[in-house]
């Protein structure tokens, strides 16, 4: 009995002293991780306190705020307070002082810029970037108004829409196509029309009832310009076709006789035909003989082939040369 408890003790003290040491390990585990945890949570912090500075408005940097502490390099308590310009260095007044200069600097644009050129590197770099803030705004609204001054001036084109007589066509359609597109417009009772454009080049087009089509191109370079389209009647363009279709044909007169060969007497009925290619197509022209055996025939000077045929009588056929009026006596054998 005395061996066993001895035993059992010994074995407990070894399991104590086992569940020591892991205690013991545990703790220095923890104690590592809140080292860890504590130095990743000051990293933390200072990342957010460089991205709250950056993000930081220049009006709470000119206010005296930490990082404007920071900024104003060794005058750390000038630029907090406020108060001792001449510790800057700075050479001027306002780009020293801390919250209530700075906030007088950021809204006149222009104390800052004195700053810089002070010579504080830290500090007043803050300021000089105030400064040239305003000096950018205000270039830039120098800048709006130059190009408001110089922007694209337009021009006035006046147009007149006449015939070939001269006369004013009111109502006429003009088409004015640019880069920008097409504009259309109407002339007046005067034949004009205007258009305001930009400088460039343009095609114009005018059109009106009764009259043929008219463009033009139009350049417009810094200055007012006129353009004068005349329309042509379609009316003229129509009676001069006829009159050269007239002129260009030439017309002859065929005229035949028909008789009975056997007793010459005329042969009334009789069908006369004028083919100038197949006969399959149909005669160029034909006739009928009146009681006098006699029938004319028109067609364009050509040759042809004359076919000759009448109730009771063989038909015959000839050739013929219409260049000129011709006068042609057909004598038909009886059946």
């Amino acid at each position: 009995m005395s061996r066993n408890t001895r035993q059992q003790t010994a074995d407990a003290r070894s399991i104590q002293t086992g569940v020591q040491i892991l205690l013991t390990a545990a703790g220095v585990v923890l104690l590592v991780a809140g080292l860890a945890l504590a130095a990743s949570g000051a990293s933390i912090n200072e990342t957010l306190g460089s991205i709250g500075d950056d993000d930081d408005s220049p009006d709470d940097q000119d206010a005296g705020s930490n990082a404007d502490d920071t900024d104003n390099g060794n005058a750390t308590d000038d630029g907090a307070n406020g108060g001792d310009d001449t510790d800057d260095g700075n050479g001027g007044d306002d780009s020293g002082d801390g919250g209530g200069d700075d906030g007088n600097d950021t809204g006149n644009g222009n104390d800052d810029g004195n700053g810089a050129n002070g010579g504080d590197d830290n500090g007043d770099g803050d300021g000089a970037g105030d400064g040239n803030n305003g000096d950018n705004n205000n270039g830039g609204n120098g800048n709006d108004d130059n190009d408001g001054d110089s922007g694209t001036s337009t021009q006035t084109l006046t147009t007149t829409v006449e015939d070939d007589n001269g006369n004013a066509i009111s109502g006429a359609t003009l088409e004015l196509t640019g880069d920008s597109g097409t504009t259309d417009v109407t002339t007046d009772n005067n034949g004009q029309a205007e258009f305001t454009v930009n400088d460039g080049e343009y095609t114009l087009t005018a059109s009106a009832d009764g009259y043929e089509e008219s463009e033009t191109d139009v350049e417009v370079d810094g200055s007012d310009e006129s353009a004068t389209l005349t329309l042509e009647s379609e009316d003229d363009d129509d009676n001069g076709s006829d009159n050269d279709s007239d002129d260009d044909s030439n017309t002859n007169t065929l005229t035949t006789t028909v008789e009975d060969s056997s007793n010459g007497s005329a042969i009334e009925g009789a069908t006369v035909e004028l083919y100038s290619g197949y006969q399959f197509f149909g005669p160029d022209a034909d006739a009928t003989t009146d009681d006098d055996g006699s029938a004319e025939l028109d067609a364009e000077s050509d040759e042809y082939t004359v076919v000759v045929s009448a109730d009771g009588y063989e038909e015959t056929e000839f050739e013929v040369n219409l260049d000129e009026d011709q006068d042609v006596s057909i004598e038909l054998d009886s059946n």
